[in-house]
């Protein structure tokens, strides 16, 4: 039950969470075993410049609607995530890097925000349409599995051990992302 933490116990619903979890589990042993400082960045749901490539919702519906391709919503667009622009994502990394004594810790890095699917779509369309793409198609199609129904981070950890905080409006930063994709 959201917000996620890092104290919660993980259960990865799928494949690819589990994966990520693998690599936390390398990263805590190496710590413990050979003193390594490692750090574990959970990253929310990344958008902004430089995503041409992404796959995620942000970048896909982007592409998918400068294509003239309908975009498909999984499920009926309740579920939630935390959406995090690309700056904010690397102040966090930087920190990371360079903060004293946090070797071992896992810390979120996200919006601390609960955003759906159906929102952010619709905020995409509607900055898509004032920088004239326009006749944007919408579907809703099934629900995938191991989609996780509801997802957004507790933040409060990185705010106060590595001093961060997102500073970036969610719109502002879905104008500067669809405007890096249309030019």
């Amino acid at each position: 039950e959201p917000p996620i933490h890092e104290e919660l116990p993980p259960h990865p619903v799928s494949p690819y969470g589990a994966s990520k979890l693998a690599g936390e589990g390398y990263c805590s042993a190496y710590n413990k075993s050979f003193g390594i400082d490692t750090v574990m960045l959970r990253f929310g749901n990344v958008y902004g410049p430089g995503s041409l490539h992404k796959s995620s919702v942000v970048a896909k519906f982007i592409r998918q609607a400068l294509d003239g391709e309908t975009l498909e919503i999984y499920g009926d667009g309740s579920q939630t995530r935390d959406f995090i622009y690309i700056d904010d994502l690397i102040s966090a990394v930087m920190l990371a890097a360079t903060t004293e004594n946090i070797g071992g810790e896992t810390f979120q890095i996200a919006s601390n925000k609960e955003t759906t699917v159906g929102e952010i779509t619709n905020k995409l369309i509607k900055i898509m349409h004032e920088c004239g793409v326009k006749d944007i198609k919408v579907i809703n199609g099934e629900i995938r599995v191991g989609d996780v129904k509801r997802n957004y981070s507790d933040t409060s950890k990185a705010k106060e051990r590595l001093g961060w905080t997102p500073t970036m409006n969610q719109d502002e930063g879905l104008k500067n992302t669809v405007e890096y994709f249309t030019k």
